[in-house]
């Protein structure tokens, strides 16, 4: 009885941690695949690269997907622009979130 239970605790320390690499790995490679999708939408919008940002975060255990759009100040109207394209190709377990615009820094 006792080497069952050890096996099975052996056994539980290898595969709970490869398990739960795995479910991480499928969850990242998901939002990396909304990125993509989400980056090349508002690049055929905005008909070209700009400087917008656009940051996906995978979702986790207690909180869902988020994909931020953020541009620097005096650019606010580039969000305005390609929200609603986002809005269409975000995932009904993600949130959208646009960040105010911050100052681009200075070169020194």
């Amino acid at each position: 009885m006792t080497q069952i239970l050890a096996l099975a605790l052996i056994s539980a320390l290898i595969f709970l941690p490869l398990g739960l690499r795995a479910w991480i790995d499928r969850k990242e490679s998901r939002a990396e695949q909304i990125g993509a999708e989400i980056r090349a939408a508002v690049n055929r919008k905005l008909r070209g690269e700009s400087l917008l940002s656009v940051r996906v975060t995978r979702e986790g255990l207690w909180h869902p997907g988020r994909v931020v759009l953020d541009a620097p100040k005096g650019y606010e109207e580039l969000t305005q622009t390609v929200w609603p394209t986002v809005v269409k190709r975000l995932p009904a377990d993600y949130e959208l979130v646009v960040k105010a615009g911050k100052d681009l820094p200075q070169a020194a």
